[in-house]
């Protein structure tokens, strides 16, 4: 109790001791204006003076000659006095407390002056009043007590010896002074009391100042507790949930009954879910403390788009839902925002949508809803087919922890913080959140956001995602039984400058199949929707393929829930690509140029079969530094990677790490951020450290529980190359090692049949021996790098075009990982050029390189593709 009482004591002292300076820096603001405002004053009183001078005294006759009045002289003189020393100290000292008391003489000196000058006229007398009521700008009362005593002091001299000069009459009684100087000392009480009770004012006000300002502190000093918290807090939560997530990951991928992997699916979902609240928690305390800043940079809105919908098309397709986006032909691609927040709010809306639809569709449309110069507004809709919401409560949606079914048994999970982080998103950005719905019937969600459009656009869809494949007249035929699902399929190819038809079945489409050879058209590419009523995809692929006419035509499937053996079977059928709805535009593309070219060369080209080279020497695994302070991650990371054969060093700090380097060489470490002794980023200093001395350079990856803006950038910053954020799934942790190293582990020494290919397009022979001579297993690989080379080489070209060596680096890694699957040399040449340049910051230099890589990309996949013609696993007679 003494404690908090002494603690109060203190908090209050400070208040008084602020409020007290801010008490002082308001008079010394006053004490200075005024100064200024007497220095004009007094100038312009005595310039007053010298005309009064000259039109009231008038010019004195003495027969012939005329002489000015002594007067004007004494205007001149004596007004020159009195008004040069005030004047000078307000320009000089202004605020002391001599310069007041000085002006405050001067200015009743001036009034004296200008009486005598009017020869005691009552008017003017005005002026000693005027001039006091100017002294109470002051706020100070003590101005009054010279002023005061010069008053009646001229009044008492100039009475007795000169009363004509001053009462204007040639004898005046000794005691008219006392009259004049009572005048004056009556006006004085009032100003006074003013003074006073405008000093107690600005006492007050400086002390509610301060009191705010201490609470002011007070708040911002909690809100970097709250934020340092959310940090740690975050920091605890993920670390446990790593494990949890991670070990449940891996007891999935062993041999389980029935039972345990429903178990261990239901620990998997809960531990997503909490990881969701957990996010939705920490964003909306951001966004509370002011801390959730928008970070605008150029982007393809199409690409971010699909990158938030993909991961939301799982959740769709397990409940039987179609999820489609729908992104206007007029709307530009190229803008300038914020994408990740647009993606936040576009996943929020669409995760909500899915959530309240049990049957039907969820459908994202993208329009213009206004543009002016450069600045475009564009209107984002959700439209679901789900449960709808009361009229009652589309007002309050918006609140946070606020749903529309608010019962203590609700049906659907959730913080209600989802929309609330929207809507202040969407604000944000320039925009608004609201919603119409019909109770029973689905809910449209509606959300506008400002951005602004690039002058050059990045990128030109059609053309230069693979300049050796023309599209524009090629025929398309989309089947599918959703009608929104055609709709956006057909404006998309049409945007391509394709030929697409339509078909709602597989009868339709197999009479427009026929219509199309008897009238000796070209064979169209097929896009097929793998599960529609009657007749589904699989079915309806097989029947066109068993037609003599048809059997080369390139078709697509698209399938809204991948089974199992569906790949496969498409491999059995000589399907062209298996992509998985929503399909993105850049895959899409990437897929139509494959089976294009695919099929022009079916029609060019003999069938054969070649028998697998000699197999060459494998890779050594990599050699993998784990810096972990935590046994639970450490268990975790190390079963990771030794699943993928690596060779795994555990280290518990950084200085262990740092040791450990010592005693043994590593292609790459796993660094922890926080961790005793000494924390990732001082031992990743260290490394670089040491080696500017080596040149050698180590791969280092963060690994950190904080998910806080900014730390990312922090990381790569620090000197390390790429970042993952607990809990570490397994996917993203594969994915990044294979950006920086490849998948074929560290660098080492070639083995002969490697030497042989060196500067081969594309090595065969490496390629069967990495997949145990699969042909099957290869198509699969070279199709799905025909789709990432698509979008890596976009990336890589916006990187040069934003002259951004940072984002160029990053994408020229990973592409530079797809690339070594197949060849070491001219196109994997090309690309370690591309990074080398980056990595150094060396721009100027790019235009060949860039050249470079376009044509060795182009020789490879033609290669690639001439590959999977001549194994036999394309479509064939």
């Amino acid at each position: 109790m003494k404690h908090r009482s002494g603690v109060t004591s203190d908090s209050s002292d400070a208040v008084e001791q602020r409020a007290t300076q801010l008490l002082y820096e308001n008079q010394q603001a006053i004490y200075r204006r005024t100064d200024r405002l007497f220095a004009g004053l007094m100038s312009f009183q005595w310039v007053a003076g010298l005309l009064a001078a000259l039109l009231i005294s008038p010019r004195a006759w003495a027969g012939s000659l005329s002489n000015v009045h002594i007067h004007v002289w004494a205007a001149l003189a004596l007004g020159g006095v009195i008004t040069f020393f005030p004047v000078f100290l307000a320009l000089t000292h202004p605020g002391e407390k001599s310069t007041r008391y000085v002006i405050a003489a001067s200015q009743m000196l001036m009034s004296a002056l200008l009486i005598h000058l009017s020869g005691g006229r009552i008017e003017t007398h005005f002026h000693v009043f005027g001039s006091l009521a100017f002294l109470a700008f002051y706020r100070d009362w003590r101005v009054f007590i010279p002023a005061t005593i010069i008053v009646a002091l001229d009044h008492y001299v100039r009475g007795v010896y000169w009363p004509q000069s001053v009462f204007g009459v040639l004898t005046a009684s000794h005691w008219r002074w006392i009259e004049h100087a009572a005048w004056v000392i009556f006006e004085d009480i009032f100003l006074i009391q003013s003074c006073l009770q405008g000093a107690k004012e600005m006492r007050d006000v400086a002390r509610k100042q301060a009191e705010l300002e201490s609470m002011k502190e007070l708040a911002e000093t909690a809100n970097r507790t709250k934020s340092e918290f959310l940090a740690n807090m975050s920091h605890e939560i993920r670390t446990p949930m790593n494990g949890i997530v991670g070990m449940t990951e891996i007891l999935l991928d062993t041999e389980l009954r029935p039972e345990q992997t429903e178990y261990l699916n239901m620990v998997r979902t809960s531990s997503e879910s909490l990881m969701q609240v957990i996010n939705d928690i920490l964003d909306f305390s951001k966004i509370e403390a002011g801390k959730l800043d928008l970070d605008p940079v150029a982007f393809r809105l199409r690409d971010t788009l699909d990158v938030a919908i993909k991961p939301l098309s799982v959740r769709a397709h397990r409940k039987g839902l179609e999820l489609a986006c729908s992104v206007g032909s007029e709307v530009p691609d190229d803008l300038l925002g914020d994408p990740s927040r647009l993606g936040q709010i576009v996943i929020n809306v669409v995760g909500n949508a899915i959530k309240f639809t049990d049957c039907g569709e969820v459908v994202i449309e993208v329009a213009i809803d206004s543009r002016q110069r450069d600045e475009l507004f564009l209107h984002f809709s959700v439209r679901d087919t789900g449960v709808g919401i009361p009229g009652d409560k589309l007002s309050v949606i918006f609140d946070s922890f606020t749903q529309a079914d608010g019962s203590t048994n609700r049906k659907y999970g959730g913080t209600g913080l989802g929309l609330t982080i929207s809507s202040r998103l969407a604000g944000m950005m320039g925009g608004r959140i609201w919603a119409e719905s019909t109770s029973g019937k689905g809910s449209t969600f509606h959300f506008t956001a400002l951005f602004k459009v690039l002058s050059q656009p990045q990128h030109s869809p059609g053309k230069d995602a693979n300049p050796a494949v023309d599209l524009k007249n090629v025929a398309a035929l989309i089947v599918d039984d959703n009608q929104t699902n055609r709709k956006i399929l057909q404006e998309m190819l049409a945007g391509w400058g394709m030929k697409p038809s339509v078909a709602e079945s597989g009868k339709t489409a197999l009479e427009i199949l026929r219509a199309v050879n008897a009238a000796e058209d070209s064979v169209p590419v097929v896009l097929i929707d793998a599960h529609m009523p009657h007749m589904d995809g699989f079915a309806l692929a097989e029947t066109i393929i068993a037609e003599r006419e048809f059997r080369h035509a390139p078709i697509i499937m698209l399938t809204s829930s991948g089974q199992p053996g569906d790949i496969k079977r498409c491999r059995e059928l000589g399907v062209s690509a298996y992509l998985s709805k929503p399909v993105s535009r850049s895959e899409l593309l990437a897929a139509i140029f494959a089976a294009v070219r695919r099929a022009t060369a079916t029609f060019s080209r003999p069938e054969s079969r070649i028998a697998p080279p000699p197999a060459s020497r494998k890779d050594r695994p990599l050699h993998v530094l784990l810096a972990e302070d935590n046994l639970v991650n450490q268990t975790f990371a190390t079963m990771l990677l030794e699943k993928r054969g690596y060779h795994v060093t555990v280290a518990a700090n950084g200085r262990r790490a740092l040791a450990a380097l010592k005693e043994d060489h590593f292609d790459l470490a796993l660094m922890d951020i926080q961790m005793p002794e000494m924390d990732g980023v001082e031992a990743t200093a260290a490394i670089r450290a040491i080696e500017k001395e080596t040149g050698s350079r180590l791969f280092i990856i963060a690994v950190t529980a904080h998910a806080m803006k900014g730390d990312r950038e922090f990381c790569l910053a620090s000197g390390m190359d790429a970042y993952l954020a607990k809990p570490i799934r397994k996917q993203e942790l594969y994915a990044i090692i294979d950006s920086l190293v490849g998948s074929g582990g560290a660098s080492h020494a070639a083995s002969p049949a490697a030497n042989r290919e060196e500067n081969a397009v594309f090595d065969e022979a490496a390629l069967l021996e990495r997949l145990d001579g699969s042909h099957e297993v290869c198509v699969q690989l070279i199709d799905a790098f025909l789709i990432e080379a698509a979008a890596l080489s976009s990336q890589v070209q916006q990187a040069i075009q934003r002259r951004d060596a940072t984002a160029l680096y990053q994408a020229a890694h990973a592409l530079k990982g797809a690339v070594s699957h197949f060849t070491s040399g001219p196109a994997f040449e090309a690309v370690v050029a591309i990074a080398e340049i980056a990595k150094k910051d060396d721009l100027p230099c790019l235009e060949e390189a860039h050249h470079q890589l376009s044509r060795e990309l182009d020789r490879l996949q033609k290669a690639l593709l001439d590959f999977t013609i001549t194994i036999g696993v394309a479509p064939a007679g």
